[in-house]
């Protein structure tokens, strides 16, 4: 069983007569590339890169009658309308979405005038991954709840109470821990992460975030107040909702999967909150 949304997340009811069965879900399929030498056996492997995933859903349609049935048909026709993306999730995996869009036309298969089953071919639009529906500002709120439908089995989730906090208050010479429970790492141009910076005290040069697990780094070149709020959200970087990017050294903080290590530089203390989603293969 599944779940279907619209772009913008709201539930998409099934058409009346219309069952989900099943949903069947590929590996990522991948696009390698190399490079063959004259006068040398076999190639040379210069990496990969990971494309897209197939999806496929399956329905009952049950009308009552023949001439209802093709009513029916069209329906479906419409509600997967090709060209229009919509979001997957699994029943059993609900936090888990899928962006996706009907790419393959699709002929319900009739079992007698009333009863049809169909499969619809889908494919992963954008980033391969699933992607929670929650974020970590979700739980720095709310915390972990299994009832709320935003977190679950199969996430990555630790029942530790450090992986519970996304908004930490750095002091300079600590550091400060994220978790990031999907099994990708993140970038910021190619996936969602938000990072607020504010209340910095002792900036008198300039400000650096530092992610010591994997090297990565946001370096600002000029000095911060104790009431500048600065946002790097993806590749846009703003100071109190103005353009920001240029008094910036241009780099940015990455995400590796697991506990990624933080520490703050040129200042005495500041408020860093990160808000994103976690990927999966």
């Amino acid at each position: 069983m599944f779940i279907v949304y619209d772009e913008n997340m709201n539930l998409k009811p099934f058409p009346s007569g219309v069952t989900p069965l099943d949903i069947f879900i590929s590996s990522i399929r991948k696009k390698r590339e190399t490079e063959a030498v004259e006068g040398r056996h076999g190639y040379i492997d210069k990496g990969h890169t990971q494309e897209t995933r197939n999806i496929e859903l399956l329905f009952r349609l049950q009308a009552h009658n023949t001439q209802d049935y093709r009513l029916l048909r069209d329906e479906v026709f419409a509600y997967y309308s090709q060209g229009d993306f919509f979001y997957v999730s699994e029943e059993y995996q609900p936090g888990k979405r899928y962006k996706v869009i009907a790419v393959e036309p699709f002929i319900p298969e009739r079992v007698n005038r009333k009863v049809a089953s169909v499969g619809i071919q889908l494919e992963m639009v954008d980033l391969p991954f699933a992607e929670s529906i929650g974020t970590t500002q979700d739980i720095q709120r709310n915390g972990i709840n299994a009832n709320d439908g935003l977190w679950g089995f199969g996430m990555g989730l630790e029942s530790v109470d450090d992986t519970l906090i996304y908004t930490h208050n750095a002091i300079a010479g600590n550091t400060f821990r994220i978790f990031n429970a999907g099994n990708v790492p993140i970038h910021p141009f190619e996936q969602d992460l938000k990072i607020t910076i504010s209340n910095v005290v002792g900036s008198t040069e300039l400000f650096q975030l530092v992610n010591l697990t994997n090297g990565s780094r946001s370096r600002i070149d000029v000095p911060l107040k104790n009431t500048d709020k600065v946002i790097y959200d993806g590749p846009n970087v703003t100071r109190n909702s103005l353009a920001f990017l240029r008094d910036t050294r241009k780099n940015f903080i990455e995400l590796s999967p697991g506990w990624n290590l933080f520490q703050i530089y040129n200042c005495n203390s500041a408020t860093i909150a990160f808000d994103f989603p976690f990927y999966y293969q």
